[in-house]
């Protein structure tokens, strides 16, 4: 699925903006750009999230339970 693909990709954008995050040489002003940018990547990783389990609600609910038969079995 292509949401798959996104999430997959920006997964590893924001692993490695931790890892750049965890550098000991990084300047204060980088590191705030690097904090808004995880913000931001994160942000979009759920936004996709919401989109497909919203999805496999509208699934869920649009899917109905099969009619009782006129047999019953007590």
């Amino acid at each position: 699925m292509e949401s798959d693909n996104k999430l997959e990709d920006l997964r590893s954008v924001l692993s490695c903006v931790f890892e750049k995050l965890g550098a000991e040489s990084l300047t204060e002003p980088d590191r705030v750009e690097l904090v808004t940018r995880a913000e931001v990547v994160q942000d979009q990783i759920d936004a996709i999230q919401d989109v497909v389990c919203d999805g496999e609600r509208v699934h869920l609910r649009t899917t109905h339970a099969p009619e009782p038969s006129g047999d019953r079995l007590f």
